[in-house]
């Protein structure tokens, strides 16, 4: 006689409630190997191994439907590929997301919000919209920053040229005006960006906009500028947000 199982050690074999094993029944997924009058479920080996696979399919994020397909699969191997292929697109999907929800929080982490910018300031989701805007203007503000190296690079070029040739005076007019393209190339840029940035202090949470002069003075990291609160009067690194 095969070893057989009741439907709570078989529950128990497989690691899950008898209230699955019935819900599976119910779907017409495995059925036990037979009952007896008194109602008594029992399951054999083939019966057991079905469930191990379904249970195996459940890990891999195979729905009941996607499941029943392939446990009563007419079609042979194309079915089960293709059931397959679109699991592993859906999966690849799930860790997509769940990646970019990890790169958020390790973001987060990394500007240390404190409690005063969460309660005080209009929450997390509002302050990661916002370094979102900014790192658009950052990557904007590279590609100007690239073209002023250009102009600035072919000034000295030119320069030294009118200087190898013995031109003084066109030599010296030609670095005054590059000195001049590059100061006032280099301090538009700045206002721009001064004009698209606002802070929030650490410690209060109030959302300020220093003046031009603190803001091209203060010490600063890629996310952080050394401000004072106009509001809390610290002196401390603010986080860097984009303006509305």
């Amino acid at each position: 006689m095969s070893e057989r199982y009741t439907i709570g050690e078989a529950a128990k074999k497989l690691q899950v409630s008898t209230r699955t094993l019935r819900f599976y029944e119910e779907k017409d997924l495995v059925r036990p190997a037979y009952t007896e009058e008194n109602g008594y479920r029992f399951y054999e080996k083939d019966q057991i191994r079905q469930l191990e696979l379904i249970l195996f399919l459940k890990e891999l994020g195979f729905s009941l439907k996607q499941i029943k397909m392939l446990i009563q699969d007419e079609h042979g191997n194309q079915s089960v590929e293709l059931l397959l292929k679109e699991q592993y697109q859906e999966n690849q999907r799930k860790i997509e997301e769940v990646s970019k929800k990890q790169a958020q929080i390790k973001h987060l982490q990394k500007i240390k919000l404190s409690r005063a910018v969460l309660t005080n300031h209009s929450g997390i989701t509002d302050i990661m919209r916002k370094e979102n805007r900014l790192s658009a203007l950052r990557d904007k503000m590279l590609v100007f920053g690239g073209l002023l190296s250009i102009i600035e690079i072919l000034g000295i070029g030119i320069a030294f040229y009118l200087y190898h040739l013995n031109r003084i005076t066109s030599f010296v007019i030609e670095v005054l005006a590059v000195v001049s393209i590059i100061f006032m190339m280099a301090l538009g840029l700045s206002r721009y960006y001064y004009d698209n940035v606002e802070y929030v202090c650490p410690n209060c949470g109030d959302v300020f906009i220093p003046s031009f002069l603190a803001f091209n003075l203060a010490p600063h990291t890629p996310k952080f500028r050394k401000l004072t609160c106009p509001k809390c009067g610290k002196r401390s690194y603010c986080l860097e947000i984009s303006r509305e």
